[in-house]
């Protein structure tokens, strides 16, 4: 039903909502470029056909089109310090470990609670492990926005980094 893709200039951003203002103006002001010059990458969460979209306006749902976006999420290369990880996950590492940033991931607000977060989430590790094995990381680190965005990614085996309940990490291996 649903169809994830690298965030592109025909995507409707401007109507994405999340109501979390940093996130929405990310989307709409910086995603694209930092996707083009390399710095991050976005992947949205579209309706995967027009037999979706007309789903989703039987619901209720009338601005939804083929290019709205209904959640996204970005990665990028990055590099953390062994302090900034679980201690006993960095005593295995050198000083700096090269890990993937998962830096922003949001739902439209109107179907948040309906299982999109975790099947971005589950696609944002997919991606990162995949990634891991052509360019070496050792995993997949976050900064949540709050104490209900480190739960939900508890929930998922990321692990607290020692005196920082809003850093997580997630080990590759």
């Amino acid at each position: 039903m649903i169809k994830l893709e690298p965030l592109t200039g025909h995507h409707e951003r401007k109507a994405f909502d999340c109501s979390v203002e940093p996130l929405n103006i990310w989307l709409k002001q910086t995603a694209l470029q930092h996707q083009t010059k390399g710095i991050s990458r976005t992947f949205v969460a579209i309706p995967a056909d027009g037999q979706i979209v007309d789903l989703y306006r039987s619901l209720g749902y009338d601005d939804i089109s083929a290019v709205s976006i209904l959640g996204f999420y970005a990665l990028a290369s990055a590099f953390v310090l062994i302090d900034d990880l679980p201690s006993d996950i960095a005593k295995r590492y050198p000083r700096q470990v090269p890990v993937t940033r998962l830096g922003r991931l949001a739902i439209r607000a109107d179907l948040q609670g309906q299982g999109l977060g975790r099947l971005l989430l589950a696609d944002a590790v997919n991606r990162a492990k995949s990634a891991a094995q052509a360019v070496g990381s050792a995993g997949l680190f976050v900064d949540a926005k709050d104490e209900t965005s480190s739960s939900f990614y508890q929930s998922f085996g990321f692990r607290i980094c020692d005196d920082q309940p809003l850093k997580l990490y997630l080990p590759m291996w």
